[in-house]
């Protein structure tokens, strides 16, 4: 999960508990413009220790479990090759705003090869969420029906 992705689940949740800024910050022992800046997706690092502080306050959980995927679906800068084959919300976010369509069609493979449908409703999930702000996300968002279709994308695939 990266760092952009936990700020944005930290500051809906807090505005969902009505808190400010500056209650949260002194409820978990960070700094007003450390939280302002982990929400706005500006901060580069942030220790796990204050990053585990602010998701309790805000009832949230980190959370770590085993490697879902064969390989990365696309070269993250941020993580290892090992986090980066972890399907969580946080790497389907960067597959579908930062990623090429051979990583999208990865993205729709995985979808596919799940037989749990969790796969799929978390890649819905944050297509849907992420396409109010993102550009590259509204065009996936608008694509995904279509490449989900039986039989869709398989000669594009081959191509790839």
């Amino acid at each position: 999960m990266n760092l952009r992705s936990i700020g944005r689940a930290i500051a809906e949740r807090r505005r969902a508990a009505g808190l400010t800024l500056t209650q949260l910050a002194a409820q978990a022992g960070v700094g007003r413009s450390t939280l302002a800046a982990l929400e706005s997706g500006k901060l580069r690092e942030l220790g796990l220790g204050r990053v585990a502080r602010l998701c309790e306050a805000v009832g949230l959980v980190l959370d770590v479990r085993p490697m879902s995927l064969d390989a990365p679906l696309m070269a993250h800068r941020h993580l290892t090759e090992a986090a980066g084959r972890e399907l969580t919300k946080a790497a389907i976010d960067d597959v579908i705003v930062r990623g090429d369509l051979a990583a999208w069609r990865g993205l729709v493979r995985a979808m596919r090869a799940d037989s749990s449908g969790r796969v799929a409703r978390r890649v819905r999930e944050t297509s849907a969420a992420l396409a109010t702000q993102d550009s590259r996300a509204r065009v996936f968002e608008q694509l995904l029906p279509r490449l989900l279709r039986p039989g869709a994308g398989r000669d594009a695939d081959n191509d790839a």
